[in-house]
């Protein structure tokens, strides 16, 4: 076995160039890392920005480095197995790796949109993934909000007039607005419009593309090609799902994360609902002051307090993690188990990807 898959590579930021601002939340929590560039840090990620929403941007930004400066999706693409398991190892090509996590802060409200489906990502773009996307929310200011899915049913002829107008005031009215607090979660199925507020800093899990259809654009600096990803409006609106949007089974929209194991050493959750699994994966990690993780795969790690040692079950390096920390753990390094007092976000892509 490779030493390349067989042990941790510890992650820098990598921050990329958006159309929105951000704060100052990913610097504090990074701490030692270089100061911030932007509002978003791609973390474990092997996509790259759409050179179409900023013509300007490195053709390889979005993508994470290993140590020794190797892009990751080199070096997924050089042993897909060891980095992800025989199952996606044979799935996925090209160096994907079927998740993008970011790390996200909002200095500003980001505009009214959607991601669109498989289906339609497939059909319109030409792409085997869309966007569903998860949120768990790791800092948010008082009175911070989201905007997620429209409150009662909308036609596309309504929609259709106030993007013409731009028309934002009436866009957000439309939808439910909720407070967010530390711990939140919320899942974000394709389609469903949402936007950011101002003070929001969370972990984003979500299909490994940038695929976004901007309702709310002009106030952004952007023009309609940019914000339809080149469709026109007739074809991009239909990305939107126009039906009201009522969250969970009881109809909560912000979501807690599910308890699956409680022991002498700690906890560990899942943060998104199983529907999402299709999608990708992500669970919390309460080290007190060990715990083991036995769900095999390509894991990203994400250290959100404390400190702790990482053991593996294949026999890779010990190494300390501390609060900040976002590392990329390839299949090859096995079980995990976390020694101190931390918490952990794990993010997984699907277990199962079909085969293009």
């Amino acid at each position: 076995m490779s030493q390349t898959i067989s042990r941790p590579h510890r992650l820098g930021i990598n921050c990329v160039p958006v159309y929105y601002a951000g704060g100052k939340k990913i610097a504090q929590f990074r701490s030692g890392d270089e100061p911030a560039r932007g509002p978003e840090d791609w973390v474990g990620s092997t996509a790259a920005l759409p050179a179409a929403l900023l013509a300007s941007a490195d053709p390889t930004a979005g993508i994470s480095h290993l140590e020794d400066g190797t892009l990751l999706r080199d070096a997924v693409r050089d042993d897909p197995t060891g980095w992800l398991g025989p199952d996606l190892g044979r799935a996925l090509s090209d160096g994907e790796i079927g998740v993008l996590v970011k790390l996200l802060d909002a200095g500003e409200r980001l505009p009214v949109h959607c991601h669109p489906s498989r289906e339609s990502a497939k059909r319109l773009l030409g792409s085997r993934f869309g966007k569903t996307e998860g949120w768990a929310v790791m800092d948010a200011d008082k009175g911070s909000s989201v905007w997620l899915g429209f409150s009662r049913d909308l036609d596309h002829a309504q929609l259709a007039r106030m993007i013409a107008a731009q028309d934002v005031d009436s866009m957000l009215a439309s939808m439910n607005r909720v407070e967010v607090r530390t711990g939140d979660i919320l899942y974000v199925p394709a389609g469903t419009p949402h936007a950011i507020g101002p003070g929001v800093f969370l972990t984003e899990l979500q299909e490994p593309t940038s695929f976004s259809i901007l309702a709310e654009y002009a106030s952004f600096g952007l023009d309609e090609g940019q914000a339809t990803l080149g469709l026109g409006w007739e074809t991009a609106i239909t990305c939107f799902n126009f039906e009201a949007f009522a969250g969970d089974e009881a109809g909560s929209i912000v979501r807690r994360p599910e308890r699956l194991i409680t022991a002498k050493g700690g906890a560990i959750d899942r943060l998104f609902p199983v529907e999402a699994d299709d999608y990708f994966r992500a669970f919390r990690l309460a080290v007190e002051p060990d715990i083991s993780f036995d769900v095999l795969g390509y894991r990203v790690l994400i250290v959100t307090a404390g400190e702790a040692e990482l053991e593996f079950g294949t026999g890779g390096p010990n190494v300390v993690v501390r609060e900040g920390d976002t590392w990329a753990l390839p299949f090859g390094t096995g079980e995990l188990r976390a020694v101190g007092r931390a918490e952990l976000v794990i993010a997984m892509p699907p277990a199962h990807i079909s085969p293009e």
